[in-house]
């Protein structure tokens, strides 16, 4: 039985019905209708929630079945509240169920139906279909920007905001455009903008400045993410491109180090041959011809320099090895200000002072040379008008040593008057790779190696330098004696009468051999000769028992000292080895190292070093049995 019954006595209830955007019900706790507002004028008093859901508008019996079911959960109790979309025809509906309490006007429930216009709905499927998307922009650790079809920024996700140091609002006044300004690989913004909508997805390079400075992107762009929305993901790559920048360098400094290597090991033979033939020379001039032995003695320095620039070129390819001992500073100022003299500009006046009592250092003469010629030409390069280097060199009493103690160390100042430094170029000074000079034409390295080479020296390093003023360098290294001034030890006797031994010379180049083997003649040594190792394994065979010395050059065709070494010790052969080579150090071009325990005479050699190794070797032999 249906009939019109009055609304509730409530008439806050009646308000509520009245106030519902849609239908609305109101039903008892036995589901029966005993209250409508005008909207559900098609329902009747009194029906059963049963039957008053169709005319109410829940057109489907499937979903009229699931809002029974949801209204008896409420009703009962068992609920809290009931939603239900509804299956759409031409218009969205949400079904809403709400218990009444006794303190909103008794028990039951309100009924509410929401039916939302076609434009609202399909904006509600736009938006329940983009959630995925929107989810993954709001994570993404690439920054991403979405832009209208006219590449105006939209919005931008937190990863794009935090490396454009901007929030959502500011983003909003970017364009496409802004991600291509100018830069090395960059595209024009109109081409890359042009080819985006023509080909639905554009990538390339492009930059930004920022802040920081200018920035290098990696730029990829997709058209029609949405309707008309594009999607633009960039990636900052400065910091990339910079240390592909530095491997590129490093791997010519690689280049240049193995070039070095091999220029070493000839340019050294070549050298040995010049210094042992004009101390042979000089030995046979008589005391009264000075002019001649002048002479010689002038092409002996010129040769002695020429291997010392070998050691340089090594130490500059970081394929030499430091040699610590004591050295004069006092000597090595004064041979690099004359150096300097002839490299330098004439509108640079280069001042040198020199404490009179000033003690050896521990270093390596090639390193030291190095690092002041370095500091040079900065010095030169912040001077480009003309100015004051001045080279001191001093003894410190107190000076914090990389140990972290206090003590005496010998300091070389180089001092400028250029236009020095600021605050953030000092902070990065000793950083690999780093300059201030324009491209091509600076590596980055000296101010690294100064640093490297001072590091290995048990030294320090300190740089002081004020805009406008000029820079100046302090280098403290270790003294060699706090006692006494250093002096050269003069040279020992070249000849050495009574030498008998047979000796063994290995070596493929024929001028050294002819060299090694007059100078060790005339020191009364008998010596075999041989052009490689298997030549040498042939003489040893046949008179193995008069050898008394094998003295042999480490890289030769066929066989190198290295496998000649270990075939005679294979043999049984157990006379004492003396090893000579055109590097450094104990290693070769293959990284293979020479045996420790056997002495290395580097080249290239003089009279008197062959003499004086010759000799050791022989006597370390026989005293060890």
């Amino acid at each position: 039985m249906t009939h019109d019954a009055p609304l509730p006595p409530s008439p806050w209830l009646g308000e509520v019905l009245e106030a519902l955007p849609g239908p609305g019900l109101l039903v008892d706790a036995h589901s029966t209708v005993v209250s409508r507002n005008r909207a559900a004028a098609a329902v009747h008093i009194g029906q059963d929630a049963a039957d008053a859901l169709e005319p109410f508008g829940v057109a489907t019996a499937a979903d009229r079945a699931t809002a029974l079911a949801g209204l008896a959960a409420v009703l009962a109790g068992r609920q809290r509240a009931f939603t239900l979309e509804c299956a759409p025809s031409d218009a969205r509906q949400v079904l809403r169920v709400t218990p009444l309490t006794a303190a909103s006007g008794g028990s039951g429930a309100v009924i509410a139906l929401t039916s939302l216009p076609v434009a609202t709905a399909a904006a509600a499927a736009i938006e329940s279909a983009n959630a995925p998307f929107d989810a993954l922009f709001a994570a993404a650790v690439e920054p991403m920007v979405l832009t209208d079809r006219d590449g105006a920024i939209l919005a931008g996700n937190p990863a794009a905001q935090t490396l454009l140091a901007c929030d959502a609002t500011a983003i909003l006044r970017l364009h496409f455009a802004s991600f291509l300004a100018a830069g090395s690989g960059s595209t024009s913004p109109g081409v890359a903008w042009q080819a985006l909508q023509q080909n639905g997805a554009w990538r390339g390079a492009g930059s930004l400045l920022l802040r920081d400075g200018m920035r290098d992107l990696e730029v990829a762009a997709t058209a029609n993410v949405m309707p008309d929305r594009h999607l633009v993901c960039f990636r900052d790559v400065t910091d990339e491109l910079q240390k592909r920048a530095q491997l590129r360098q490093a791997q010519k400094m690689e280049s240049v180090g193995l070039l070095a290597g091999g220029m070493a090991h000839d340019f050294n033979n070549l050298l040995t041959v010049v210094l042992a033939n004009a101390d042979l020379v000089l030995e046979s001039l008589p005391p009264e011809h000075t002019d001649l032995r002048d002479e010689v003695n002038q092409m002996i320095q010129a040769a002695k320099r020429g291997s010392e620039m070998v050691r340089k070129l090594l130490a500059f390819s970081r394929r030499d090895t430091i040699e610590r001992r004591a050295i004069s500073l006092e000597a090595v100022l004064s041979e690099t200000r004359a150096l300097l003299v002839r490299l330098l500009p004439a509108n640079i006046i280069i001042q040198h002072e020199v404490s009179s009592d000033l003690p050896g250092v521990l270093a390596d003469t090639g390193a030291v040379q190095h690092m002041l010629i370095n500091l040079a030409t900065n010095a030169r390069d912040a001077m480009a008008t003309g100015g004051v280097l001045t080279m001191r060199g001093a003894l410190d009493p107190l000076v914090v040593r990389p140990d972290g103690t206090m003590g005496p160390m010998v300091t070389v100042t180089v001092e400028d008057t250029g236009r020095g430094m600021d605050a953030e170029v000092l902070e990065h000074l000793f950083e690999p790779f780093f300059t201030t000079k324009r491209p091509g034409e600076g590596t980055g390295l000296g101010m690294s190696m100064v640093h490297a080479l001072v590091h290995q020296l048990d030294g320090t390093v300190r740089v002081q330098s004020t805009v406008g003023v000029g820079t100046t360098v302090t280098i403290a290294l270790p003294p060699a004696d706090l006692t006494h001034r250093f002096v050269t030890p003069l040279a020992s006797p070249r000849i050495r009468d009574g030498a008998t031994e047979t000796i063994l010379l290995v070596e493929d180049e024929d001028m050294v051999r002819r060299a090694g083997r007059r100078i060790l003649e005339k020191h009364g040594y008998r010596v075999l000769l041989a052009a490689d190792g298997a030549e040498a394994l042939m003489v040893l065979r046949e008179r193995g028992d008069e050898i008394a010395l094998v003295v042999s050059d480490v890289l030769m065709p066929r066989m190198g000292g290295r496998e000649l070494y270990a075939a005679l010790r294979d043999a049984g052969y157990r006379m004492p080895f003396l090893f000579t080579t055109g590097y450094t150090d104990r290693m070769t071009t293959d990284s293979a190292a020479l045996d420790p325990s056997v002495p290395v005479l580097p080249k290239p050699w003089t009279w008197t070093e062959l003499a004086a190794s010759v000799r050791a070797a022989i006597d370390a032999g026989a005293a060890a049995g």
